[in-house]
Protein backbone atom coordinates (compact mmCIF):
# COMPACT_ATOMS: atom_id res chain seq x y z
CA UNK A 1 0.00 0.00 0.00
CA UNK A 2 1.45 3.49 -0.73
CA UNK A 3 0.34 6.79 0.72
CA UNK A 4 0.47 10.34 -0.83
CA UNK A 5 2.35 11.15 -3.89
CA UNK A 6 6.48 10.55 -3.89
CA UNK A 7 8.17 14.06 -3.76
CA UNK A 8 10.77 14.80 -6.78
CA UNK A 9 14.41 14.15 -6.47
CA UNK A 10 16.70 16.77 -6.30
CA UNK A 11 20.48 16.54 -6.56
CA UNK A 12 21.04 20.18 -6.06
CA UNK A 13 19.65 23.45 -4.92
CA UNK A 14 15.66 23.72 -6.18
CA UNK A 15 13.63 26.40 -5.98
CA UNK A 16 11.86 25.98 -2.93
CA UNK A 17 15.10 26.12 -0.95
CA UNK A 18 17.09 28.61 -2.82
CA UNK A 19 19.08 31.13 -0.96
CA UNK A 20 17.46 34.36 -2.43
CA UNK A 21 13.72 33.14 -0.94
CA UNK A 22 15.42 33.22 2.47
CA UNK A 23 17.37 36.59 2.31
CA UNK A 24 17.39 37.96 5.95
CA UNK A 25 15.42 35.36 7.06
CA UNK A 26 17.50 34.57 10.04
CA UNK A 27 17.80 37.85 11.29
CA UNK A 28 19.61 38.31 14.71
CA UNK A 29 19.37 34.16 14.82
CA UNK A 30 21.84 32.52 16.27
CA UNK A 31 23.24 29.01 15.52
CA UNK A 32 25.47 26.05 17.09
CA UNK A 33 26.86 24.22 14.32
CA UNK A 34 29.28 20.75 14.86
CA UNK A 35 31.51 19.59 12.80
CA UNK A 36 31.35 22.72 10.91
CA UNK A 37 35.07 22.52 9.43
CA UNK A 38 34.67 21.08 6.05
CA UNK A 39 32.04 19.41 4.11
CA UNK A 40 28.69 19.20 4.92
CA UNK A 41 28.58 21.22 8.36
CA UNK A 42 30.93 23.95 6.89
CA UNK A 43 27.63 24.51 3.86
CA UNK A 44 25.39 24.69 6.72
CA UNK A 45 27.08 27.36 8.27
CA UNK A 46 27.41 29.58 5.81
CA UNK A 47 23.75 29.00 4.49
CA UNK A 48 22.64 29.68 8.23
CA UNK A 49 24.71 32.90 7.77
CA UNK A 50 23.93 33.79 4.42
CA UNK A 51 19.84 33.56 5.85
CA UNK A 52 21.00 36.41 8.07
CA UNK A 53 22.02 34.15 11.37
CA UNK A 54 25.48 34.79 14.00
CA UNK A 55 26.91 31.48 14.22
CA UNK A 56 29.23 30.03 16.40
CA UNK A 57 31.20 26.79 14.60
CA UNK A 58 32.78 23.84 15.90
CA UNK A 59 35.17 21.82 14.73
CA UNK A 60 38.65 19.94 16.00
CA UNK A 61 40.87 21.98 13.54
CA UNK A 62 41.16 25.68 13.96
CA UNK A 63 42.53 26.64 10.70
CA UNK A 64 39.59 24.97 9.12
CA UNK A 65 37.31 27.37 11.37
CA UNK A 66 39.32 30.26 10.83
CA UNK A 67 38.84 30.05 7.18
CA UNK A 68 34.95 29.43 7.90
CA UNK A 69 34.93 32.26 10.28
CA UNK A 70 36.20 34.86 7.58
CA UNK A 71 33.67 33.81 5.13
CA UNK A 72 31.30 34.32 7.32
CA UNK A 73 32.38 37.91 8.81
CA UNK A 74 33.60 39.14 5.18
CA UNK A 75 31.00 37.75 2.69
CA UNK A 76 28.07 37.55 4.83
CA UNK A 77 28.50 40.40 7.49
CA UNK A 78 27.44 38.13 10.18
CA UNK A 79 29.30 37.69 13.99
CA UNK A 80 31.20 34.21 14.29
CA UNK A 81 32.44 32.56 17.40
CA UNK A 82 34.94 29.74 16.50
CA UNK A 83 35.71 26.67 19.31
CA UNK A 84 38.25 24.35 18.22
CA UNK A 85 37.37 21.08 20.02
CA UNK A 86 36.03 17.52 20.39
CA UNK A 87 32.38 17.22 20.44
CA UNK A 88 32.78 14.16 22.81
CA UNK A 89 34.26 16.54 25.05
CA UNK A 90 31.43 17.64 27.49
CA UNK A 91 32.93 20.74 29.64
CA UNK A 92 34.20 21.67 26.63
CA UNK A 93 31.22 21.68 24.76
CA UNK A 94 29.69 22.85 27.72
CA UNK A 95 31.67 25.96 28.02
CA UNK A 96 31.02 27.08 24.17
CA UNK A 97 27.25 26.96 24.64
CA UNK A 98 27.64 28.95 27.28
CA UNK A 99 30.08 31.63 26.11
CA UNK A 100 27.75 31.70 22.95
CA UNK A 101 24.56 32.46 24.54
CA UNK A 102 26.77 34.90 26.68
CA UNK A 103 28.09 36.37 23.71
CA UNK A 104 25.78 36.42 20.87
CA UNK A 105 22.33 35.45 22.49
CA UNK A 106 20.19 32.82 22.82
CA UNK A 107 20.96 29.90 20.61
CA UNK A 108 17.72 29.56 18.39
CA UNK A 109 19.56 26.74 15.81
CA UNK A 110 21.62 23.95 16.52
CA UNK A 111 22.97 21.33 14.17
CA UNK A 112 24.60 18.50 15.70
CA UNK A 113 26.86 17.31 12.55
CA UNK A 114 30.19 15.92 13.80
CA UNK A 115 30.53 12.02 13.42
CA UNK A 116 32.56 9.22 12.82
CA UNK A 117 31.98 6.63 10.00
CA UNK A 118 34.07 3.51 8.42
CA UNK A 119 33.51 -0.40 7.34
CA UNK A 120 34.69 -2.72 8.93
CA UNK A 121 33.32 -6.01 10.02
CA UNK A 122 32.62 -5.73 13.68
CA UNK A 123 34.22 -9.41 14.56
CA UNK A 124 37.73 -7.75 13.49
CA UNK A 125 36.75 -4.64 14.74
CA UNK A 126 38.74 -2.76 18.38
CA UNK A 127 35.65 -2.44 20.13
CA UNK A 128 37.09 0.56 21.99
CA UNK A 129 36.93 2.40 17.90
CA UNK A 130 32.95 0.99 17.78
CA UNK A 131 32.40 2.37 21.07
CA UNK A 132 33.93 5.58 20.07
CA UNK A 133 31.10 5.71 17.13
CA UNK A 134 28.92 5.86 19.37
CA UNK A 135 30.26 8.46 21.85
CA UNK A 136 30.68 10.80 19.08
CA UNK A 137 27.60 9.48 16.73
CA UNK A 138 24.90 9.04 19.60
CA UNK A 139 26.64 10.40 23.10
CA UNK A 140 27.82 13.76 21.86
CA UNK A 141 25.08 15.09 20.11
CA UNK A 142 22.76 14.02 22.73
CA UNK A 143 24.52 15.81 25.14
CA UNK A 144 24.51 18.87 23.43
CA UNK A 145 20.96 18.47 22.35
CA UNK A 146 20.22 18.33 25.84
CA UNK A 147 22.25 21.63 26.89
CA UNK A 148 19.96 23.00 23.94
CA UNK A 149 16.57 21.87 25.12
CA UNK A 150 16.90 23.30 28.47
CA UNK A 151 17.78 26.75 27.15
CA UNK A 152 14.86 26.73 24.59
CA UNK A 153 11.93 24.97 27.16
CA UNK A 154 12.86 28.72 28.54
CA UNK A 155 11.06 30.01 25.16
CA UNK A 156 9.21 27.58 23.65
CA UNK A 157 11.73 28.59 20.76
CA UNK A 158 14.04 26.42 18.24
CA UNK A 159 15.02 23.94 16.10
CA UNK A 160 17.48 21.22 16.30
CA UNK A 161 18.51 19.11 13.68
CA UNK A 162 20.34 15.84 14.11
CA UNK A 163 22.38 14.85 10.96
CA UNK A 164 21.04 11.77 10.44
CA UNK A 165 21.81 8.62 8.02
CA UNK A 166 19.65 6.29 5.23
CA UNK A 167 22.62 3.97 6.56
CA UNK A 168 19.71 3.74 9.77
CA UNK A 169 17.08 1.93 7.56
CA UNK A 170 19.04 -0.50 5.88
CA UNK A 171 21.24 -3.74 6.88
CA UNK A 172 24.95 -3.11 5.08
CA UNK A 173 27.89 -5.37 6.54
CA UNK A 174 30.84 -3.53 7.87
CA UNK A 175 28.14 -0.58 9.40
CA UNK A 176 26.80 -2.49 12.21
CA UNK A 177 28.98 1.02 14.34
CA UNK A 178 27.67 3.98 12.40
CA UNK A 179 24.27 2.22 11.19
CA UNK A 180 23.50 1.20 14.71
CA UNK A 181 24.52 5.05 16.25
CA UNK A 182 21.93 6.91 13.62
CA UNK A 183 19.55 4.74 14.36
CA UNK A 184 19.44 5.27 17.94
CA UNK A 185 19.65 9.61 16.94
CA UNK A 186 16.46 9.30 14.44
CA UNK A 187 14.62 7.25 17.61
CA UNK A 188 15.79 10.18 20.19
CA UNK A 189 14.56 12.83 18.09
CA UNK A 190 11.51 11.42 17.49
CA UNK A 191 11.16 10.56 21.26
CA UNK A 192 11.87 13.48 22.30
CA UNK A 193 10.06 15.67 19.94
CA UNK A 194 6.94 13.52 21.57
CA UNK A 195 8.21 14.35 24.86
CA UNK A 196 8.12 18.29 23.55
CA UNK A 197 4.52 18.20 22.13
CA UNK A 198 3.44 16.68 25.24
CA UNK A 199 3.82 19.04 27.43
CA UNK A 200 3.03 21.89 24.98
CA UNK A 201 6.40 23.15 23.77
CA UNK A 202 5.98 22.39 20.51
CA UNK A 203 7.56 25.51 19.34
CA UNK A 204 10.75 23.61 19.81
CA UNK A 205 11.04 21.46 16.49
CA UNK A 206 13.33 18.97 15.73
CA UNK A 207 14.77 16.84 12.77
CA UNK A 208 17.24 13.59 11.61
CA UNK A 209 18.12 15.18 8.29
CA UNK A 210 19.87 12.93 6.01
CA UNK A 211 22.22 14.91 4.00
CA UNK A 212 21.84 13.24 0.39
CA UNK A 213 24.73 11.82 -1.24
CA UNK A 214 27.87 13.71 -0.74
CA UNK A 215 31.68 13.14 -1.08
CA UNK A 216 33.29 14.21 2.37
CA UNK A 217 36.49 13.18 4.04
CA UNK A 218 34.32 10.82 6.14
CA UNK A 219 33.40 8.52 3.17
CA UNK A 220 36.16 8.69 1.47
CA UNK A 221 39.26 8.79 3.65
CA UNK A 222 41.78 6.71 3.84
CA UNK A 223 40.94 5.18 7.23
CA UNK A 224 36.78 5.09 5.89
CA UNK A 225 37.29 1.51 4.08
CA UNK A 226 39.39 -0.84 6.36
CA UNK A 227 41.11 -3.75 4.80
CA UNK A 228 39.20 -6.46 6.49
CA UNK A 229 36.18 -6.09 4.54
CA UNK A 230 38.07 -8.09 1.92
CA UNK A 231 38.18 -11.10 4.45
CA UNK A 232 34.23 -10.90 4.79
CA UNK A 233 33.23 -10.23 1.31
CA UNK A 234 36.00 -10.29 -1.51
CA UNK A 235 35.92 -7.32 -4.00
CA UNK A 236 33.53 -5.63 -1.45
CA UNK A 237 35.65 -2.78 -1.39
CA UNK A 238 36.11 -1.94 -5.03
CA UNK A 239 32.27 -1.98 -4.97
CA UNK A 240 32.07 0.27 -2.39
CA UNK A 241 34.36 3.09 -3.47
CA UNK A 242 32.38 2.61 -6.82
CA UNK A 243 29.16 3.37 -4.87
CA UNK A 244 30.73 6.52 -3.29
CA UNK A 245 32.03 7.84 -6.16
CA UNK A 246 28.64 8.21 -7.86
CA UNK A 247 27.90 10.35 -5.00
CA UNK A 248 26.99 13.93 -7.07
CA UNK A 249 25.05 15.95 -4.35
CA UNK A 250 26.45 19.11 -3.45
CA UNK A 251 26.77 20.03 0.50
CA UNK A 252 24.92 23.11 0.24
CA UNK A 253 21.65 20.85 -0.44
CA UNK A 254 21.99 20.35 3.30
CA UNK A 255 22.40 23.87 3.76
CA UNK A 256 19.74 24.97 2.63
CA UNK A 257 17.42 22.35 3.98
CA UNK A 258 18.77 23.45 7.06
CA UNK A 259 17.66 26.79 6.68
CA UNK A 260 14.26 25.98 5.00
CA UNK A 261 13.74 23.87 8.61
CA UNK A 262 15.04 26.38 10.44
CA UNK A 263 12.39 28.76 9.54
CA UNK A 264 9.86 26.58 10.83
CA UNK A 265 8.07 25.76 7.28
CA UNK A 266 8.53 22.76 7.50
CA UNK A 267 6.85 22.50 11.67
CA UNK A 268 4.40 19.83 11.04
CA UNK A 269 7.13 17.36 10.12
CA UNK A 270 8.93 18.19 13.11
CA UNK A 271 10.07 15.19 15.17
CA UNK A 272 10.74 13.30 12.03
CA UNK A 273 13.52 11.63 9.34
CA UNK A 274 14.21 13.96 6.48
CA UNK A 275 15.85 13.44 3.02
CA UNK A 276 17.61 16.53 1.76
CA UNK A 277 17.13 15.18 -1.81
CA UNK A 278 13.32 15.15 -1.63
CA UNK A 279 11.61 18.06 -2.35
CA UNK A 280 10.80 19.30 0.46
CA UNK A 281 7.39 21.52 -0.41
CA UNK A 282 6.00 18.46 -1.37
CA UNK A 283 6.25 16.31 1.40
CA UNK A 284 5.24 19.92 3.55
CA UNK A 285 2.26 20.04 1.64
CA UNK A 286 1.20 16.25 2.45
CA UNK A 287 1.82 16.66 6.49
CA UNK A 288 -1.19 15.22 6.76
CA UNK A 289 -0.69 12.00 5.52
CA UNK A 290 2.29 11.67 7.04
CA UNK A 291 1.30 12.28 10.54
CA UNK A 292 -1.87 10.33 10.03
CA UNK A 293 0.13 6.99 8.45
CA UNK A 294 3.10 7.96 10.55
CA UNK A 295 5.51 8.11 7.28
CA UNK A 296 8.98 9.03 7.97
CA UNK A 297 9.71 7.53 10.96
CA UNK A 298 11.76 4.32 11.97
CA UNK A 299 9.16 1.27 12.44
CA UNK A 300 9.23 -2.31 12.77
CA UNK A 301 6.33 -4.12 10.36
CA UNK A 302 4.52 -7.44 11.51
CA UNK A 303 2.36 -9.88 9.93
CA UNK A 304 -0.83 -9.67 10.39
CA UNK A 305 -0.80 -5.45 11.02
Amino acid sequence: MTFGVSPETHNDIYPAIEASKFSGALKDKVAFVTGAGRGIGKAIAISLAQAGANVAIISRTKSDLDELAEIIRTKYNQSVLVFPIDVTNESAITDAFATTERELGKVNIVIANAAMAYWRPFVYDDFDDWWRSMETNVKAPMFLIQLALRSMRERNEGTIIALGSAAALRNSIGTSSYASSKIALHRAIATLQLELDTEGKSGICLYALQPGRVKTTMTTGDKSLHEDMEKLSPGFSTRIREWVDAFIDPPELAGQTCVYLATGKAKELRGRYIEAEKDIDAVVEQAEIVRKENLYDTTIRMLGE
